[in-house]
């Protein structure tokens, strides 16, 4: 049995010419629509990790910006330093030395409340002015009572108090 041979034929040359070169065309043009498909890929991945490194960034900041305003506020919202005043000290013709050694010792008894949350102490006055009222303050040879004229409770607690000579201190004259 003999096999024609199709390779002399014109016909068959160019079919086969035909189908190598379509091949080739074809593999060329898959070549560039995957190249192309792929190029867009790696721009459109560059571009997202591009985009989560930015929002990691912000992310952070964001982050660190919420922890220092929450630092801040808590220490908006806390008591930072006392103040005492002293009403009547020039009707009672007080020293400054006794004058400042009766505000530190009224500092000292509110210096507690430094660092409260300034909700808690404004809750509690009644306890503050117990604290203060019903304490005796003792410099030199005198005994002196305080009475808390006004309280204001912000960042600073603001504290006017009027002194007056206890009457345990004028038994000793």
């Amino acid at each position: 049995m003999h096999i024609p041979a199709y390779y002399k034929k014109r016909e068959v040359q160019y079919f086969f010419a035909g189908a190598v070169i379509g091949g080739i065309i074809a593999y060329i043009i898959f070549l560039y629509m995957y190249g192309s498909q792929t190029e867009r890929w790696i721009e459109e991945n560059v571009q997202l990790h591009s985009r989560i490194n930015d929002l990691e960034r912000e992310n952070q900041t964001l982050t660190k910006d919420k922890a220092n305003l929450k630092n801040k506020n808590e220490q908006i919202l806390t008591i930072q330093t006392i103040d005492v005043e002293l009403i009547n000290a020039e009707q009672l013709k007080l020293d400054r030395f006794v004058i400042y050694q009766l505000t530190e010792a009224v500092k000292n008894e509110l210096s507690s409340l430094i660092g409260k949350s300034i909700q808690s102490v404004s809750e509690n006055q009644a306890l503050i002015y117990a604290t203060i009222e019903n304490k005796t303050f003792k410099v030199d040879d005198f005994a002196y009572e305080a009475k808390v004229s006004s309280l204001t409770i912000s960042r600073t607690l603001h504290a006017k108090i009027k002194i007056s000579i206890s009457k345990s201190s004028m038994n000793f004259f």
